[in-house]
């Protein structure tokens, strides 16, 4: 080759040269003299680019599902009998081309990503859902959004904390995000399984927050502590209070009647439970006024009839407790008993022992049902065998019926029977309405004074929906009484009586109850207009009205 030729590709190396690195700098001249938008209207320019400490690296944290099974073996809801699920491949989004698809480890199913906190909105996504094919619930896209989110805010706090000193503060730097595939699975079933351990893994947490939070006293207290009675009423609230209450739709079927006047539309709805809502176990406590205005022979009367109704109103599984009250109450036992011969043998025991003596003290009494340990499942029933004569302790009736109603606020439901046709009517009814009751005064001879206390009792033998709240819209408009409806028993309906302004074609409201451990919850709009015409109705509103206005 000649020396011309030489000089020659050495110039054109050179120009090709400076040409490139021209070309380069111009490229990367966005990168290197960036512009930094302020917190507000304002924004200036960086200095000349200086070395700063490189961003630490994410750690990466492990998720082990499959080792987080292991304690969930003692639980019935536990999904443990499933085989192990399948490797799952996340491949690398085509949208992230620096992004490097995370590594599975089959044994612990170890994902490069934060911690995911099991919220209970997150296990409700990932459950299936009517539609979805059930061989395959993709779980990729709910772990791809919370990884996203994690990074991001990952990055704001790496950002704010490299700009500390600027002012005002930066844009935040870009970060790829990998974006995970929804996979699709040779053995499709194993992400079903994660997903339902999932699931089930923030039911059952959601269960054991509960637990601690609330354990029901397994003894009768010797006085009523109002703090132990609160923690049970707040113990129903949460049984209640969940996201997932089942549609009390079906399970309930509602009758109306209705009249007007000139301003007002009155309404009356009958709700009485399907035959599909099964029957619940309940504790049963009976007090017995034993006196000495009810007498010796009222009082064998309703021992005898006490006997009856822990035979035949109460089912297996159910619990009792018997009280006999005077001045002061005392009880046959100081814990639930079982439904069985031998605890009906000792009850008959005790039953035998009782003799009319002394003084009446009805505050005290209705108010010891509050010793008794309330479990929230389970409905509490009280039984009170009055002649409703109060002679000592709290004996004006407005008092009586406003502390205990206000303290008690539907935890108890009582019902009470009166022994003789003097017994005090106001008081029975007003109590009961105002505490998911019913009540009855007897009228006949006193030899034959508990003779109905079995007929009132077969009214909650089968309790399917406890603790009933109900709540109508505010454009509802309506006033409706009682405010506090009792519990929902196999074949036996609830009334509900309402008024609203003259005009109103529907009204909407919420029901919520408690089978057991397991919340119902339904949401109804009824047109007025198709209702049967009852001409009582104006009447019985008033009436139910002015019971509730004795419980303030």
């Amino acid at each position: 080759m000649s020396s011309s030729h030489s000089k020659d590709l050495a110039v054109f190396a050179l120009v090709f040269s400076v040409v490139a690195h021209v070309v380069l700098m111009w490229y990367m001249r966005p990168q290197i003299m960036a512009k930094v938008t302020g917190s507000g209207h304002r924004s200036r320019a960086h200095g000349p680019m200086s070395m700063r400490e490189r961003a630490p690296e994410l750690e990466t944290v492990h998720i082990d599902v499959l080792a987080e099974l292991d304690p969930l073996k003692d639980s019935p809801n536990a999904n443990v009998d499933s085989p192990a699920p399948s490797p799952v491949d996340f491949e690398k989004s085509e949208n992230s081309p620096s992004a490097s698809a995370p590594e599975i480890n089959p044994s612990t199913m170890a994902l490069p990503i934060p911690e995911i906190e099991v919220t209970p909105q997150l296990s409700e996504r990932f459950s299936p859902h009517e539609g979805d094919d059930p061989e395959v619930t993709p779980i990729a896209p709910y772990l791809s959004e919370a990884f996203s989110k994690s990074v991001e805010k990952q990055a704001e706090e790496l950002h704010e904390e490299q700009h500390a000193d600027d002012s005002p503060a930066g844009d935040l730097p870009e970060i790829a995000i990998p974006e995970f595939d929804a996979p699709v699975l040779p053995d499709a079933r194993g992400n079903v399984e994660i997903a339902e351990n999932i699931a089930n893994l923030a039911k059952i947490a959601q269960k054991d927050a509960k637990q601690t939070e609330f354990r029901a006293e397994t003894s009768v207290m010797t006085t009523v502590d109002e703090k132990i009675v609160e923690a049970e009423k707040a113990a129903v609230r949460e049984l209640l209070d969940v996201y997932n209450a089942v549609d009390l739709e079906g399970f309930m079927k509602l009758d109306l009647s209705s009249a007007q006047d000139d301003k007002w539309v009155y309404f009356k709805m009958h709700f009485n439970p399907g035959v599909e809502l099964p029957i619940v176990p309940k504790d049963v406590v009976v007090l017995l006024d034993a006196s000495g205005s009810i007498g010796n022979d009222r009082l064998k009367s309703c021992r005898e009839a006490a006997r009856k109704i822990l035979r035949s109103c109460t089912n297996s599984g159910d619990r009792f407790n018997l009280v006999a009250f005077r001045d002061k109450f005392s009880y046959a036992f100081n814990e639930w008993k079982e439904c069985d011969a031998d605890s009906f043998e000792r009850a008959d025991k005790w039953l035998n022992r009782l003799a009319a003596h002394g003084r009446t003290d009805v505050f005290a009494t209705i108010r010891s049902v509050l010793t008794l340990p309330r479990d929230p499942s389970r409905p509490l029933i009280a039984m009170v065998v009055t002649d409703g004569d109060a002679n000592a302790g709290v004996s004006v009736t407005a008092q009586i019926l406003s502390q205990f109603t206000a303290l008690n606020d539907g935890l108890v439901s009582v019902y009470m029977y009166g022994v003789k046709a003097s017994a005090n009517r106001e008081l029975l009814d007003a109590l009961t309405h105002g505490n998911r009751g019913e009540s009855f005064i007897f009228g006949g001879p006193r030899w034959n004074a508990g003779s109905a206390i079995e007929d009132l009792a077969q009214k909650f033998r089968d309790p399917v929906l406890s603790d009933l709240r109900i709540v109508f819209t505010s454009d509802s408009d309506a006033e409706i009484y009682p405010q506090r409806l009792r519990n929902l028993y196999r074949g036996e309906g609830v009334d509900l009586f309402g008024r609203a302004p003259k005009g109103t074609k529907e009204v909407s409201f919420s029901v919520k109850g408690l089978n057991g451990d397991k919340p119902y919850e339904g949401f109804f709009t009824v047109p007025l207009a198709n209702s049967v015409f009852d001409s009582a109705l104006p009447g019985q509103w008033l009436e139910e009205k002015q019971i509730d206005a004795k419980l303030r």
